[in-house]
């Protein structure tokens, strides 16, 4: 019997894939939400949370589709050090994987200093994957730690980023438009003096 579970296991056929995630940083607890496409139906026992020799969190999944065609995933995760690892739990609600991390109770000034320095880190990377140029992405790294007392909320920072690329691209747009229309000119105005 063992032998032939072995024998099914190497006829599979595996496609992998990368689920997308979302961090929600609350002041009691952090919990990373992994979405998994709705055609999987992955089912709870489908799924593994554990954390690695290193500290990772480590989330994976397998579920087979048909014949010998399987779907898998494997994410890992740095949990940051103010969470409380013995505490970690997750539940599935429709496609979304929730994993609740609950902060510790009382943080010491050193711990307080990893989150601030941590917070100040996320937020530049967010920034940088909201904007094409990571020199804006420094200066408002820089501002950031300038008003180190004055902390806005995460979906504003998105809110803001995203106001600041629609603004560039409208400039870059009508910057184009003046561009060909100046060169439009320019040929014209040569074309006349040619004459």
């Amino acid at each position: 019997m063992e032998f032939s579970k072995h024998a099914n296991a190497a006829d599979r056929s595996y496609e992998d894939f990368d689920p997308l995630f979302v961090w929600r940083r609350e002041e009691a607890r952090d919990t990373l939400e992994l979405h998994l496409p709705g055609m999987l139906h992955f089912m709870r026992d489908q799924i593994r949370i554990q954390i690695n020799h290193v500290g990772y969190l480590v989330i994976s999944g397998e579920r087979h589709m048909d014949g010998s065609r399987w779907k898998r995933f494997r994410k890992e995760f740095e949990i940051p050090s103010y969470c409380n690892d013995d505490a970690i739990h997750g539940n599935m609600m429709q496609s979304i994987l929730s994993v609740v991390m609950p902060k510790k109770s009382r943080l010491t000034h050193q711990e307080e200093q990893e989150l601030v320095t941590e917070k100040r880190e996320n937020y530049k990377e967010e920034t940088e994957t909201t904007t094409k140029e990571g020199i804006i992405a420094e200066d408002m790294a820089h501002e950031f730690e300038e008003h180190d007392n004055v902390r806005l909320p995460q979906d504003t920072t998105r809110d803001v980023a995203l106001k600041f690329m629609l603004v560039m691209v409208l400039i870059l747009v009508i910057a184009s438009y003046v561009a060909d229309i100046s060169k439009s000119l320019m040929a014209q105005g040569a074309s006349y003096f040619h004459n």
